[in-house]
Formats: structure tokens, C-alpha cells, sequence
């Protein structure tokens, strides 16, 4: 029995993920918080399906995971990484407690879960990490969300490299601004130094986007930009010093932010 192990999938782009990946395996394991999303969505898709509702910025989010591979043994075909978060804001602007939950969200478990999933893929197995488009510009007041992707890059262009002796392939998916519940609780806040939402442009479509990256991922490639925009970013990143594209992202919230 193959099964999709998906992350964040509670909404937004990792439920499209299990709706891109349904027809494909035998169950679905959904990973998020929120279990009532979850099963809402499982019943949806007409496939079997298993709900694990945990915290990955936890030991014990983690250890719920890693428990359930061993309790199973499954044959992972698919990985996907989606959790995740971003808050706009100066450094002295957010939370200590919101900084740690970026991190170990977005870059450590991550980290964790592609480890501990790995020995149950077979040949033929694809990772996709969700990374972003904000990895190609050094971001102020968007610092931590976007180095973590950063780090997301390299770590799955590195993985990737690593695990074709086994047959595997990881992704890194790197999108712009996507349509998801993501943008409205990273701009909701009142009192921090950020854009406002219609700034946020070109704003992609959730299932074009993921259809795509699933596309690639089945090429093995190491990386997936989605859109003209975020393409433009990339090669905007290797040709310009970096104070220009810092002043480039700041100049957009000039114009569109609120400086609190």
C-alpha cells in the first residue's frame, strides 16, 4: 500500500497537494493542527485516509509522526512539507515565542520529518519542501520567515543530491504570492511594520501552482519557481548586489505598508 504523507494540510497549498496526490496512492496521511479540516477534507477526496493532528513545532508533534511509521511501515511514496508560517515585522516587533515557532516549523521539523520519513521511501519516491520565492531577496521586516527558506533551498538542492543513490528526488517549491489563508494572518497585525495585503502581486492561483510543482517534482528536478515574477526574482538575485534588491522590497513597502 503507497501512501502520501502531506504536512500543513489542514489548507492552502497543502491541501492542494493531497488533492493533486489522491489519485495517485493508496491513503493519504494528513498532518496539521486543525483535525476537523482535516477529516473535512479526507471525506472529500474519496480516499482513505489517515488524520494525524499535531503541533510540529513540538517533540511531541514530531514523536506523533515518527511513532505512527513505526507502529506502520508504510511505503512512502510521496513527502510533502508544507507547514508552515510568516509574520511581517521588525526584529523588535515580534515575539521571541513567534520567532522559535517560525524556525522550528519551517526549518526544523522540516528537517525532522524528512529524516525520519526517508527510510520508508521506496525508489521512485518524491520530497517536495515548500520553500518561496522570498528566499531569492534578502527581505527586512520579513527576515526570519524568508532566511528559514533559505536554508529550506539549499538543505533540499543538498538532500536531492544525497538520496538519487536511492532512487529518491526532492523539490524545492518556490512560489510567490499565493491565494491561501497564509497572506491574511502574515498582514492581519495592526502594530508591526508590513505590507498590506494588495501588495501582495501577482497573486497565483493555489492549484495551478501545486499542479505544477507536482509536474516537476516527477522530473526530479531540485527546484520549482512558479510564475514570470518570482522567475524574474531569481535571476534578478544572482546579477544584483544585494543592497539593490533590499531597497528594491523596502521601496514596495514604502509604498504599500504601514510603517507602525
Amino acid at each position: 500500500m503507497s501512501i502520501a504523507i502531506i504536512t500543513g494540510a489542514s489548507s492552502g497549498i497543502g491541501a492542494e497537494f493531497a488533492k493533486g496526490y489522491a489519485g495517485r496512492v493508496d491513503e493519504l496521511w494528513l498532518i496539521a493542527r486543525r483535525k476537523e479540516r482535516m477529516v473535512e477534507l479526507g471525506e472529500s477526496l474519496g480516499i482513505k485516509y489517515r488524520v494525524i493532528a499535531a503541533d510540529l513545532c513540538t517533540s511531541e508533534g514530531i514523536d506523533a509522526i515518527r511513532d505512527t511509521l513505526e507502529s506502520e511501515k508504510p511505503k512512502v511514496k510521496y513527502l510533502v512539507n508544507a507547514a508552515g508560517f510568516g509574520d511581517f515585522g521588525a526584529f523588535d516587533e515580534i515575539s521571541e515565542n513567534k520567532v522559535e515557532r517560525m524556525i522550528d516549523l519551517n526549518v526544523k521539523a522540516l528537517v525532522l520529518i524528512t529524516h525520519i520519513t526517508i527510510p520508508y521511501m521506496e525508489r521512485g519516491g518524491r520530497i517536495i519542501q515548500l520553500g518561496s520565492g522570498s528566499c531569492f531577496t534578502p527581505l527586512p521586516y520579513f527576515n526570519v520567515y524568508s532566511s528559514g527558506k533559505v536554508f529550506v533551498l539549499h538543505y533540499t538542492k543538498s538532500l536531492n543530491f544525497e538520496i538519487r543513490k536511492y532512487g529518491l528526488r526532492a523539490t524545492c517549491f518556490c512560489p510567490g504570492w499565493v491565494h491561501t489563508e497564509f497572506l491574511g494572518k502574515a498582514t492581519a497585525k495592526e502594530d508591526i511594520t508590513r505590507p498590506r495585503d494588495n501588495a501582495m502581486k501577482p497573486l497565483l492561483n493555489c492549484e495551478t501552482v501545486v499542479k505544477g510543482c507536482i509536474k516537476a517534482a516527477d522530473r526530479g528536478r531540485a527546484m520549482y519557481v512558479t510564475n514570470w515574477y518570482t522567475k524574474l526574482q531569481h535571476v534578478l538575485f544572482k546579477i544584483l548586489p544585494d543592497p539593490i534588491l533590499t531597497h528594491l522590497w523596502l521601496g514596495m513597502l514604502e509604498k504599500y505598508g504601514e510603517n507602525k
